[in-house]
Order: structure tokens, then C-alpha cells, then sequence
């Protein structure tokens, strides 16, 4: 019986990431996604979160859980869009509310009870989920609300031998960073200011600190921020 990573979103960024490191510790890795991780070894299985027929893995995800040594959870695929009070639509908060916080609520309850002992469920949230910024209202939003996920998560799992916790990271070098940057350096340098050690931070960081996190059950209920002291301005 080996240990088994389960994560959302690991074709790229803090995903791919930490699919290779749990990869290189010998761990077996599904990876559910739209697009296809191209790491060799894992399993990809397409998802659509969006829609109603995510379901139709479960009992492929049922079985290999019932299978491992153990489990690893990882809540990582987020939506973010531009959005503020003055122009936010219905639709759009909705959406980021359903893939950043209902999906990863009805995921963990659907696979629980096929969890062994001494698996975790780790939630990916952000900075952002105990602050703001301006013109991501659905984004900052929907990661308060994964924060009381974990916190509630944890609440619900204390007669188990499971735990949980949730890993906020700060500004990373991912994709969606830049393509919300648009590429710009000049944008990019801005953000490496409000970060200590003036630079961003690499995904292969932020997946050490999600592998320490599943392997040390003491880490439970905790908020791990993790964005190298972020300047305040």
C-alpha cells in the first residue's frame, strides 16, 4: 500500500508543483483537473468542477483512498477574476464561490469516510483570506470562506485520526500571476516590493510546506501564512 495524493488543479503552478514533490517521495498522485497534468507517473482524471458530472469520478476516488496507506486532500484549483463592489455580478460571485469553496466542501465530505487514519485535508487559500485588496471582490470573498471551511472542517473531524489545515500563500510565481500581470515586469518588480526578500515566491516552496503539512498530524486547524513577510503599505 503506498500513500496517495489527491489534488485539484495540479496541470500547473502550486499544483504541478506539489505533484512532483509527493511524486518524488514515492506517493501515487491523482490529479483532477480540466487539463491534464504532464508530469509521468500521475493519474489525471478531467474534471469540469463547474459542472454537475464532477461526481462521476467519485467511485473511482472512493476506491483508491479505500486502497492507500494514507491520504493527502489537496483543495488547490481557484478561480479569480476582476471584480469590485461596484461592478461585481451575480453569476461571477457565484462561480468563484462554488469552485473555491462549495466544490472543496462537497469533495471532502464525499471521500471522509474512505479516508484512512492519519490522512490529511489541506486547503489552499491566500493571502487573501484574511485580508483585502482592491478589485478581486469574489476572489477575496470565496478565500474568507474557504479560511471558515477549514476551521469548521477541523471542528467536524476531531473524533478522527484525520487533520487539516489551511496554507495561504502569498504573491507566487504561477500562470495566473502573470497572466493577471499581463506579462508587464514593471507590474511584477511592484509586487517583489511587497514581499520580503524583494522577490516572489516559486511554487516548489509553497508545495514543501503543503507535503510538511500532510505528514504532521500536530498542524491541525492551523492558518499557515506563507509569503516571505509581506510589506505592508
Amino acid at each position: 500500500m503506498k500513500n496517495l495524493l489527491i489534488i485539484t488543479g495540479a496541470s500547473q503552478g502550486i499544483g504541478k508543483a506539489t505533484a512532483q514533490l509527493f511524486l518524488d517521495e514515492n506517493w501515487e498522485v491523482i490529479n483532477l483537473s480540466r487539463t491534464p497534468c504532464t508530469l509521468s507517473s500521475i493519474t489525471n482524471i478531467a474534471v469540469d468542477f463547474s459542472k454537475q458530472d464532477w461526481k462521476t469520478c467519485l467511485s473511482k476516488l472512493i476506491s483508491a483512498c479505500q486502497s492507500a496507506k494514507k491520504v493527502s486532500l489537496v483543495h488547490n484549483a481557484a478561480c479569480c477574476f476582476t471584480d469590485s463592489i461596484h461592478t461585481v455580478k451575480e453569476d461571477i460571485l457565484t462561480l468563484s464561490l462554488h469552485l473555491n469553496t462549495i466544490i472543496p466542501a462537497l469533495l471532502t465530505q464525499s471521500l471522509l469516510t474512505a479516508l484512512p487514519d492519519h490522512s490529511s485535508i489541506i486547503y489552499i487559500g491566500s493571502t487573501l483570506s484574511e485580508k483585502a485588496v482592491p478589485g478581486v471582490l469574489s476572489y477575496v470573498t470565496s478565500k474568507h470562506a474557504i479560511a471558515g471551511l477549514m476551521r469548521a472542517t477541523c471542528q467536524d473531524i476531531a473524533d478522527t485520526k484525520l487533520h487539516t489545515c489551511c496554507i495561504c500563500p502569498g504573491v507566487t510565481d504561477t500562470k495566473m500571476l502573470r497572466e493577471r500581470c499581463q506579462h508587464d515586469e514593471a507590474l511584477l518588480q511592484q509586487l517583489k516590493q511587497l514581499c520580503g526578500h524583494n522577490r516572489l515566491i516559486e511554487p516548489k516552496e509553497i508545495a514543501k510546506l503543503i507535503y510538511f503539512s500532510a505528514n504532521n498530524a500536530v498542524i491541525n486547524g492551523a492558518i499557515m501564512h506563507a509569503n516571505l513577510g509581506q510589506i505592508e503599505r
